[in-house]
C-alpha cells in the first residue's frame, strides 16, 4: 500500500464517520430528503468521474494519481466528503427551521464562508429550541415559566414553583 493510498483510506474513513453521525439525525427528521439524495449521489458521481479516462488524465496531468485503484480511492474520498458537506448543510437547514431561525440564510452562510467557519458560526449563534405554549400554542422558549404571548403557565417545574409562590 502506497503512502497516498493510506492517506486516502484514512480520509475516507473519517468522512464515513462524519456522514454516519449526520445520517443518525435523519431518524429525528431534521435532515431534509433533498440533502440525503444529494449526499447519496455525490459518492457515485465522484467515483465515476475519477475512474473515467478524463478524470484519470486530469489527475495525471497535475502529477497526482494515475492508476485505477488510486483514482477509485480518491473518488470515494471526494464523494464521502462531498456527501458529509451536503448532509451538514441539510442539518443546518433542518435545525434552523426547528429553532424558527432563517434557515436559508444560515445554509448560504455556511456554504459561502470558507474553512467551515460558517458551520461554526451557526452552532455558536443558533437560538434555543422552542416549544409550544400549552394555552395558546405559540412558540415559547424551553424552560420559561409563563408564555410571553398569553401569560399562560407552562408545564415546567419552574412554572409550578412560581405558581405555588403566588398562592402563598
Amino acid at each position: 500500500m502506497t503512502e497516498q493510498t493510506a492517506v486516502l483510506l484514512v480520509a475516507f474513513l473519517v468522512g464515513l464517520v462524519v456522514a454516519a453521525v449526520l445520517l443518525g439525525t435523519a431518524s429525528r427528521k431534521i435532515l431534509p430528503r433533498s440533502a440525503m439524495a444529494i449526499a447519496g449521489l455525490a459518492i457515485p458521481i465522484w467515483v465515476v468521474y475519477f475512474a473515467s479516462s478524463q478524470g484519470r488524465s486530469r489527475l495525471a496531468s497535475k502529477g497526482l494519481l494515475s492508476t485505477m485503484p488510486d483514482a477509485l480511492w480518491l473518488g470515494l474520498t471526494f464523494g464521502v466528503f462531498t456527501a458529509a458537506f451536503f448532509l451538514a448543510l441539510g442539518y443546518i437547514y433542518g435545525d434552523a427551521k426547528r429553532r424558527q431561525m432563517p434557515a436559508w440564510t444560515w445554509v448560504i452562510a455556511a456554504f459561502l464562508i470558507p474553512n467551515f467557519i460558517g458551520f461554526i458560526l451557526y452552532f455558536v449563534f443558533r437560538g434555543p429550541l422552542l416549544g409550544l405554549c400549552t394555552s395558546c400554542g405559540k412558540p415559547v422558549r424551553g424552560g420559561e415559566a409563563f408564555c410571553s404571548h398569553c401569560g399562560g403557565l407552562q408545564g415546567s417545574s419552574i412554572g409550578r414553583i412560581a405558581a405555588d409562590n403566588r398562592t402563598i
